[in-house]
């Protein structure tokens, strides 16, 4: 039997408040983007339950990190929320998008900037693998490190980038933070938990070099395309060619970007 999608779900019925029309044309658009990338449009009596618990879970996230993160802003003053949605709508465009990939990418940034932590995530999202994926995408607490500010902040990225710049390595970690959290999970589960961690990333990655340009930080964009090129790349290439296509044409739209700010710059100088 073949579901009436039409009135199947009413947002009203999700969450009754709104901060305006706006907002809530954007829910209804992730909402029906999940519709159409992860289950086809096609609804009916053996997934029509399934979907409505997607639903449920993916409004839950989506409302509850535009509260946590409304204070937050990003450089140019755009609100934070912002990279969260954009990430997740990116996620939703690549290939093979799951509901796990869509909430790992409304909660990647939680643990890390507004103080959750993978028992928070956990409950919220009512998956484990939803946390360890994003504890797994977060930096651990400064306080893990050296008190010296310059060398735990090296020390805190070099640990957190080396994680992510291949699959032994991610895979070296779940294992480590399934130890820390008591949790099992067989080989197969750690490999789509590290499938979603990577395909998040690029989505994240991806949105922070399109929004990255900076004329006054020129230094901080070259940080970011070197970054990019040294930890990101060659993972990308093994595992999402859709991406590493995409990564390799930001960085190139950048590097000219630096390029012809520098000449100007330099014929500014000579004048």
């Amino acid at each position: 039997m073949v579901v009436d999608i039409k009135n199947l779900y009413d947002l009203e019925n999700v969450l009754e408040v709104y901060d305006s029309l706006e907002e809530k044309k954007w829910i209804e658009k992730l909402l029906d983007n999940v519709k159409e990338k992860i289950y086809n449009n096609e609804l009916n009596e053996n997934n029509i339950d399934e979907f409505k618990d997607s639903v449920r879970k993916i409004t839950t996230a989506y409302w509850l990190m535009k509260d946590k993160f409304s204070k937050k802003f990003r450089d140019g003053w755009d609100r934070y929320f912002e990279h969260l949605r954009a990430v997740t709508n990116i996620v939703l465009d690549m290939k093979n998008p799951s509901v796990q990939k869509v909430l790992i990418a409304l909660y990647h940034d939680s643990i890390e900037d507004v103080d959750a932590s993978y028992e928070v995530i956990s409950y919220v999202s009512w998956s484990e693998k939803i946390a360890l994926a994003v504890q797994a995408m977060s930096k651990r607490p400064w306080q893990d490190y050296s008190d010296d500010k310059i060398e735990w902040k090296a020390m805190r990225n070099e640990e957190y980038f080396e994680h992510l710049s291949s699959y032994e390595n991610m895979q070296e970690y779940i294992e480590e933070l399934c130890w820390e959290n008591d949790i099992e999970l067989s080989a197969e589960e750690i490999d789509v938990v590290i499938d979603n961690i990577f395909n998040v990333k690029f989505a994240d990655r991806i949105h922070n070099l399109s929004t990255q340009w900076d004329e006054n930080n020129t230094e901080k964009v070259k940080r970011k395309v070197e970054e990019t090129k040294k930890y990101f790349l060659e993972i990308a290439y093994k595992t999402n060619p859709e991406a590493y296509k995409k990564l390799k044409t930001l960085i190139l739209e950048l590097e000219v970007r630096l390029a012809n700010f520098n000449w100007k710059s330099m014929q500014i100088l000579a004048k």
